[in-house]
């Protein structure tokens, strides 16, 4: 019984939060637009959630995944809007841009032996002000053509759109790291690197390709980010640092308790989204929604940890 709850209490705890605002909020809460706003909305959040488990399964963690996140949209809206490249071409520069930077991230981390800590965010930072300096803090939102904005706003058989492509990255990232050889060497190194050093595992290659594939991911979300707000916004990106460390910590609790993990990761986005939307809702200030996400991260970094530790002995 103790394992169950282990595995399945944040979905336990998903289905008693969604009964409980549903009849606190009949009305507003278990409707078909709210359900669909809930599910839309946080299609780039699920993804860059998503990317940060490669590093963190190795160990590594990545706090520029918000900044890459902004220069990618930026990159994508202004390719757009200012230099009018087709759009599978401005596509390919976001993602390539985060690959980039992630193989840069890499670089530093497993070849110099930079601490990750400081180099991500070291990385963030500078980001910052390459997007205050090119963009003069405002966002781009002219010249982007109805084929992006309709995949960010539309529909597919009832189904908001972004959810297709999140469905996808989720079933990639998730093969990737539970079915095959790169995915099983990035948890032993995560484990017990001196082991994996010891077998033959190419420590700094693994690391570095784990960076440049979450970077890859968020250059990614950045397209859809562009794609759900109808342009480019140089200071969005950071706010969705905090909020996909607290998915990807609380999802460890879940499904496969003191593991990061894509089924666990997803549950924690939408149990926390479905949350901040019920308080939003009920009317509850915004400000509360910080406070409930910060929260979040603290508790579920405890848990996690806690449960890694049982994992391991």
């Amino acid at each position: 019984m103790s394992s169950l709850l282990q595995r399945y209490g944040l979905a336990f705890l998903f289905m008693g939060a969604a009964i409980f605002f549903s009849i606190l909020l009949p009305e507003s809460f278990p409707t078909l637009p709210n359900v669909r706003n809930i599910a839309g909305s946080q299609s780039v959040l699920a993804i860059i959630s998503l990317a940060a488990l490669p590093p963190l399964i190795a160990g590594q963690f990545d706090l520029s995944l918000g900044s890459v996140l902004g220069l990618s949209s930026i990159a994508v809206a202004s390719a757009l809007s200012h230099y009018s490249l087709p759009l599978w071409l401005a596509a390919l520069l976001g993602i390539a841009i985060g690959a980039l930077l992630g193989l840069f991230n890499g670089v530093l981390i497993a070849k110099l032996g930079v601490n990750a800590l400081i180099t991500t965010l070291g990385v963030a930072t500078a980001i910052v002000g390459v997007l205050s300096w090119y963009t003069g803090g405002l966002a781009i939102l002219t010249g982007i053509p109805p084929a992006l904005t309709d995949l960010g706003s539309g529909l597919w058989l009832g189904v908001p759109r972004p959810l297709f492509v999140l469905a996808l990255v989720s079933l990639f990232v998730w093969y990737l790291l539970e079915h095959t050889p790169f995915g099983r060497h990035l948890h032993a190194i995560g484990v017990n690197p001196s082991a994996a050093r010891l077998v033959g595992l190419d420590i700094e290659r693994t690391v570095i390709a784990s960076f440049v594939l979450s970077g890859a991911l968020v250059g990614l979300g950045g397209v859809l980010l562009v794609a759900r707000q109808g342009g480019g916004n140089p200071l969005m990106g950071t706010y969705y640092l905090m909020p996909a460390l607290s998915a990807v910590f609380l999802g460890a609790t879940a499904i496969h308790p003191g593991r990061f993990n894509v089924p666990g990761t997803l549950l924690a986005v939408f149990f926390l989204a479905m949350c901040v939307s019920g308080l939003a809702l009920a009317g509850v200030d915004n400000w509360v929604d910080s406070i409930f996400n910060g929260a979040a991260l603290v508790i579920a970094v405890a848990l996690s940890t806690v449960l890694n530790r049982r994992r391991r002995f």
